[in-house]
């Protein structure tokens, strides 16, 4: 059997890299759900205010509006008024804005702006094409439509991606429901074959986050600095040296003289200021050792005086 060669100060060295590694590692994946949790908060922050801005849309019904797009409205009024914003013969054009287009609205602004998540809200079954899902949101309905599930995410192109799922409620359904009861403008505007159908409580959709997803080791850089490397690290360090220093070193030097006592050389064992009571393993090694040591140098007294001795005889 082919005997082991590695010194004993090598493989500790190979079992402190292990270790570094494995905590490394661990450090790695906790870091990993720090982060993905940070990203799921952020999306769910930017879904609240969404759901909240449709919320405050609602429960006026609708919102009017003096300026925006004359493509993108509902209905329109006409008042009288001597003020800005009035057309050649002096009115005032107010814009009417459904929930969901006001959200699609807000969504595009969004979009156009610094900030780093955006959001899109959409269905199976848009009523406005605009509103679309994209192959991740694809994924997203088809996964909560088939299983129930409140949310999906994934990462995507350098993208976190989340879709949480949006449920009808009992003021959707004046818009989305039987088209016979919808309202006449939302039928001149979008036709009446998408988009309705739905009961309260069915699932209206997702509304789809993206946030930047930077590269892992890019965050890491911001969590861990100098300092937390060295905390890190400061510990196996002191670990090392003191498996050194207070094993490896005095295991060698053992090894040293428990060879030339084997030898026959009166090498002498330091035992000076080690209590014969101690429970320090290493004290007890050299301890038997200067013992061992006594009692070979005292077999080989004994084994000269007898081969002297019969020397002595002999030629007598």
């Amino acid at each position: 059997m082919k005997k082991n060669k590695i010194s004993i100060s090598a493989k500790f060295v190979a079992l402190f890299l292990l270790i570094v590694s494995l905590n490394t590692l661990a450090y790695y994946f906790m870091l990993q759900n720090i982060y993905q949790q940070e990203l799921k908060s952020q999306a769910k922050t930017v879904v609240s205010n969404v759901e909240s801005f449709g919320a405050w849309v609602a429960q006026n019904g609708r919102v009017w509006v003096k300026e925006g797009s004359k493509e993108s409205f509902l209905s329109q009024e006409l008042y009288k008024a001597s003020c800005e914003n009035i057309d050649e013969e002096g009115f005032v054009h107010f814009y009417s804005k459904n929930p969901a287009l006001a959200q699609r609205e807000f969504s595009e602004v969004v979009a156009k702006s610094s900030s780093p998540a955006k959001f899109h809200m959409t269905s199976q079954n848009v009523m406005n094409p605009v509103n679309a899902p994209d192959d991740f949101e694809k994924t997203a309905l088809a996964i909560v439509t088939k299983t129930g599930a409140a949310e999906y995410s994934e990462f995507v192109d350098g993208q976190y991606r989340f879709a949480q799922t949006i449920y009808h409620k009992a003021s959707c359904i004046s818009c989305h429901g039987d088209p016979a009861k919808a309202p006449e403008d939302v039928i001149k505007r979008y036709g009446s074959e998408h988009g309705f159908g739905f009961k309260e409580g069915d699932v209206a959709g997702v509304i789809s986050v993206s946030i930047p997803a930077n590269p892992l080791y890019m965050k890491a850089l911001n969590f861990v600095g100098i300092k937390e490397i060295v905390l890190i690290l400061v510990p196996f360090i002191i670990a090392l040296w003191f498996v050194r220093a207070a094993i490896i070193s005095p295991i060698k030097k053992l090894t040293e003289v428990a060879h030339e006592v084997s030898t026959g050389k009166d090498t002498p064992v330091d035992t000076a200021g080690i209590d014969l009571n101690t429970h320090n393993e290493i004290h007890q090694l050299t301890l038997a050792l200067s013992r061992m040591r006594n009692s070979t140098q005292l077999a080989l007294k004994k084994m000269r005086e007898a081969r002297a001795e019969a020397e002595k005889h002999r030629k007598s």
